[in-house]
């Protein structure tokens, strides 16, 4: 017999059924749309003569990191902006200094024209800021070294 207590128990597991499909047709319905969107970043990729199985790429392919305008930095966003070869490649060369960093505070900052800041999050700042001075005492010891020679 379907009292009021029952009855509400079976609304409320009908309720959470019916979200869960929901939920479930979401998902499967947006699978095809994020294959294209990988598709399409490494077709990009290939394009401007990178390769997306690349053990570079293939190491920061989820990564996405909020930018100050509220974009994002990523490798699909980067393939649908058309972005450049070279700015791909600061991004992989920054995500993969700062994941070399956490295991390891002795990592060497890559080239200045291989790293842009904008692709860390404040956290990350903070994390690698040794780094930063110790390249910068670094550069100033040679100059002095150098002005020593003239």
């Amino acid at each position: 017999m379907l009292n009021g207590a029952n009855l509400h128990y079976l609304l409320r597991h009908a309720r959470m059924r019916l979200v869960i499909a929901l939920i479930s047709i979401a998902v499967l319905s947006a699978l095809p749309v994020l294959a294209d969107l990988s598709a399409s970043t490494s077709g990009y990729l290939k394009e401007i003569g990178l390769d997306p199985q690349s053990a570079e790429i293939a190491s920061v392919e989820g990564e996405a990191v909020p930018m100050r305008n509220g974009g994002t930095a990523s490798l699909d966003e980067f393939a649908r902006q058309k972005k450049s070869k070279q700015e791909i490649l600061r991004f992989v060369s920054t995500r993969r200094f700062v994941k070399a960093y956490r295991e390891n505070p002795n990592t060497r900052l890559p080239a200045a024209d291989d790293y842009d800041a904008v692709y860390l999050t404040d956290e990350e700042k903070a994390l690698v800021r040794p780094a930063f001075r110790k390249a910068g005492d670094e550069l100033y010891l040679r100059s002095l070294q150098q002005e020593k020679k003239k």
